[in-house]
């Protein structure tokens, strides 16, 4: 009879709802210093990611004497890796803890970067980018691990700060990268490797687990509990407006996609960028989107509203796309880029927030993983197709000739045609999606 009162009383608190400050306390995380711990890893990590950027076309066209669509495959094969094996990383941490995987990302992506640094052939190239995607599971585990530390109504602001320390790393990383690069291509790799071995030595002295192996049993018995209440329920994946909002978040990232991972090539080729030219450009594309997300986004979206602001920027991303082809000066290029990081930040936040806001809070976690599959498949196809017609160069159709340029700047324009006819028939469809305010 005792043994019977315990298990019943065992069961019951599995399922009182989740304690944040007293799952700290219990496991004595210091809140404050695991996210100043965490948000300086991700800062280090990005950084040294973005590093390597500008790089790519010394390398694989000047160092190893591969061709335009060798890049394309290489930035394919690594979002390729980690499409099949992100997942994997994400569901091992929920079950045996963040820590110990988070360390076995960091190094996995410390052997990509010396191997790519030492490599002497293509085909080590190839190797090391895919190590790289194998092992490139570290944002989503830091992305999980601040979700365990963190309670709702402070997730927003705290994710906030996630992404402002991923856009500083974007703007200073190409930069870094491109400079030393235009001294040699594998100093920027060897620093990358350093600030490496840093995040690994952070992540083992100042970072506590924070999926303790009592807690991956009380959330396993809540998701059993869940089951049993909601065994008809439709998987979220084919709830119509998750699927809308899922099709119109991968063709927004396909198009941008496109654009960003051909540009290093293209600057090379159309306007003679050398490595840093190509790493001081890629910051500007930082720097612009940090000021339009930080600062230009929810004031605009407040004063008139998502539909118009929506709609506003997929028309002047249609329009932006259609002059691509015709950017001949260095100066077109500039006065491009700025409307180009506007529509892609306005439309980009508008469509994730509809998208987390047509599921409940208990189905976040299986769209931003879908979010993220839709990312790793458009970062798959777009660098395929744009470096397929940087490599052809030109394309005959009808006795007009059509060269690469064109071909990029067309399939952006088709592309998002499309996400504006989605986007026009989800506000029919949905106008309530419309009514609340953004979170930046």
């Amino acid at each position: 009879m005792e043994n019977g009162e315990n298990n019943h009383h065992s069961s019951e608190e599995n399922l009182k709802p989740f304690n944040h400050q007293e799952h700290l306390k219990k496991y004595e995380i210091n809140k404050k210093k695991a996210m100043i711990t965490i948000m300086l890893c991700i800062f280090i990590d990005v950084l040294g990611y973005s590093m390597i950027l500008p790089l790519m076309p010394s390398i694989v066209l000047e160092a190893f004497d591969g061709s335009n669509f060798t890049i394309g495959i290489l930035i394919a094969t690594n979002a390729m890796s980690a499409l099949i094996f992100a997942p994997i990383w994400g569901k091992l941490s929920d079950h045996y803890g963040r820590k110990p995987f988070l360390i076995v990302s960091q190094m996995g992506t410390l052997a990509a970067f010396l191997l790519l640094g030492f490599s002497t052939t293509l085909e080590m190239v190839f190797y090391s980018r895919i190590l790289d995607g194998i092992f490139g599971g570290q944002i989503p585990i830091i992305r999980a691990y601040v979700i365990d530390i963190t309670e709702k109504k402070s997730r927003s602001s705290e994710m906030g700060k996630f992404s402002g320390v991923i856009a500083v790393g974007i703007i200073f990383g190409p930069a870094i990268g491109g400079l030393l690069g235009f001294i040699n291509w594998r100093y920027p790799l060897f620093i990358a490797s350093l600030l490496s071995l840093i995040t690994i030595l952070f992540t083992l002295s100042f970072i506590k687990e924070s999926m303790p192996r009592q807690r991956v049993l009380d959330i396993k018995k809540r998701k059993e509990d869940n089951r049993e209440r909601n065994i008809n329920q439709k998987p979220v994946i084919f709830q119509k407006q998750v699927a809308i909002r899922l099709l119109q978040a991968f063709l927004l990232i396909f198009v941008f996609v496109m654009i960003n991972t051909s540009f290093p090539l293209v600057t090379y080729l159309r306007y003679g960028f050398n490595v840093a030219m190509i790493g001081l450009f890629a910051s500007l594309f930082g720097i612009l989107a940090m000021i339009t997300g930080g600062f230009l986004v929810k004031p605009m979206v407040k004063k008139w509203g998502e539909k118009l602001m929506l709609s506003f920027s997929i028309i002047l991303a249609i329009v932006v796309f259609m002059a691509y082809p015709f950017l001949y000066t260095t100066w077109s290029l500039f006065i491009f880029i700025v409307p180009y990081v506007v529509c892609h930040i306005l439309t980009r936040a508008i469509i994730i927030s509809n998208l987390t806001n047509s599921v409940d809070e208990d189905q976040q976690g299986t769209v931003s993983g879908w979010t993220t599959n839709m990312q790793a498949i458009a970062q798959i196809l777009a660098p395929i197709i744009a470096y397929s017609y940087l490599e052809i160069w030109m394309i005959n159709f009808l006795g007009i000739s059509f060269d690469a340029y064109f071909m990029i700047g067309l399939t952006c324009v088709f592309t998002t045609l499309v996400l504006l006819a989605l986007v026009v028939y989800d506000m029919k469809l949905h106008p309530e999606i419309f009514t609340h305010e953004i979170e930046i």
